[in-house]
This record gives C-alpha cells, structure tokens and sequence, in this order.
C-alpha cells in the first residue's frame, strides 16, 4: 500500500520483509549510519532510519512499520542529527526486541 504521506516510496510485488523483520533491519542499517535527518528520506548524502535502510537494500518492507518509523524519526525535530541518531537507534533495538520476542 502506497501512502500519501510517503509519495517516494512504491508498490512491489516481490516478497518482502515482515512487520517484525522490517524493525530488525532498519535497525542494522540505522546502525551503520552515525546521524539521521527528519523530515525527508535524504537530503545532501545524509538519511533518516527509513533511508538508512534503503540505502542499503531494496527489499521491500511493511508499510506499518514505514509508518510507525517515521513518524518516531521524525518526532524530535529540534534534535542534531546526531542526537536524533542516538534516540532512534536506541527505540529501535528496543522494538526489534520486543517485535522478535527476544
């Protein structure tokens, strides 16, 4: 499912992630990274979590947690990417836990 809030991303019919493993995987690229932007998927070579992944791989993903994602990223506005990186990666190694059941 396309969203209107998220006009750059596409529809696939390749087999793609789960919920849960979408979380897992933006994690590993988010923490390959070491500063996430809002607002934007990329801008002037830097990403957001959702970028970070998409950087790396083209696998498609769950829409939900695309959703739940960004909207998390997104919510410190005020935050240097850096900081922004730190809460991010944190909230995401806790919800992969969570979402993994481990």
């Amino acid at each position: 499912m396309i969203t209107s809030l998220r006009p750059t991303l596409t529809e696939s019919n390749e087999p793609g992630l789960t919920y849960s493993q979408t979380y897992f995987r933006v994690m590993q690229a988010v923490a390959n990274c070491r500063s996430l932007i809002h607002g934007r998927l990329e801008l002037n070579g830097q990403t957001c979590a959702l970028g970070a992944y998409f950087r790396e791989c083209s696998i498609p993903i769950s829409a939900k947690a695309i959703e739940e994602i960004a909207a998390y990223n997104d919510s410190f506005p005020r935050l240097c990417p850096n900081q922004r990186w730190r809460k991010v990666n944190q909230w995401l190694k806790e919800q992969a836990k969570a979402k993994l059941g481990k």
